[in-house]
């Protein structure tokens, strides 16, 4: 079972990877692209290295060093993204599997499109709602805190998001009393930029920035979710087929 699951979360991470870069593509990069031409413009000495390094929930860091190696925009840069957003989905997927495999084999989980699509739910809420609302996704030429302090606060408010929503959804009692304090634990405390947002010279370019924050946000989080929900949707139907060909074998004579 172990060997099936493995390959199901790499085929679901392939077709994954693939929508994901077509969305991206079409909703989020011209985004990066509109305020890498503000960057730019704010510090011509970089203008020959391309800006990269954004994470598709949105919460990479936008430092960028000039003698550091970076895919040429275009169709490497495209084939860079994909192969990222590929292992992405390969890893979200496989720890979905093995979670939901778990659920089904203790009677929590029912093998059902709507089961698929609340646990993909769930996930987007954990990974991508949670850590935005104390770190909102950024496009370039966004002043923020130290990257190493926003990446720990990122993997913690993840981590207690998915405990806190698991207790919530999935328990019953005074278990399920401890979701909501897991919930609220990382925001006492975030890593935010002290400032104003952006440090452009041009107020033109400020209120254009601004606005494309805005746009990125809600881009981001309309490509996150999708993803999701897909990934809910591919595992449930993957694990249906994995245990309905189980009982098959199980039920031919020996």
């Amino acid at each position: 079972m172990f060997r099936k699951l493995v390959l199901s979360a790499c085929l679901i991470g392939v077709v994954l990877g693939m929508a994901m870069t077509a969305m991206q593509s079409a909703g989020v990069t011209p985004l990066l692209l509109a305020a890498e031409r503000h960057e730019v413009s704010a510090t011509p000495h970089a203008a020959a290295v391309p800006h990269h390094g954004h994470s598709h929930a949105g919460q990479a860091g936008h430092h960028h060093d000039d003698s550091a190696w970076a895919p040429a925009d275009g169709a490497e840069r495209l084939g860079y993204t994909a192969v990222s957003n590929t292992l992405a989905g390969i890893g979200f997927t496989a720890l979905l599997l093995v979670v939901m495999n778990q659920l089904r084999e203790r009677g929590r989980l029912k093998m059902t499109a709507g089961h698929g699509l609340m646990m993909g739910g769930l996930c987007y809420l954990a990974v991508f709602v949670a850590p935005s609302l104390g770190l909102p996704p950024e496009i370039p030429g966004a002043a923020a805190a130290a990257l190493e302090s926003r990446q720990l606060w990122w993997l913690a408010t993840v981590v207690l998001a998915a405990a806190g929503l698991g207790l919530l959804v999935l328990t019953r009692g005074w278990k399920r009393g401890l979701g909501l304090p897991l919930l609220l634990v990382p925001h006492a405390w975030v890593p935010a930029h002290q400032g104003p947002r952006f440090s452009h010279p041009d107020p033109q370019a400020v209120a254009a920035l601004t606005e494309l924050q805005h746009e990125f946000i809600l881009a981001s989080g309309l490509t996150n979710l999708a993803f999701w929900l897909l990934a809910g949707l591919l595992s449930i139907l993957a694990l249906r087929r994995l245990t309905d060909t189980a009982h098959g074998h199980d039920d031919v004579p020996g």
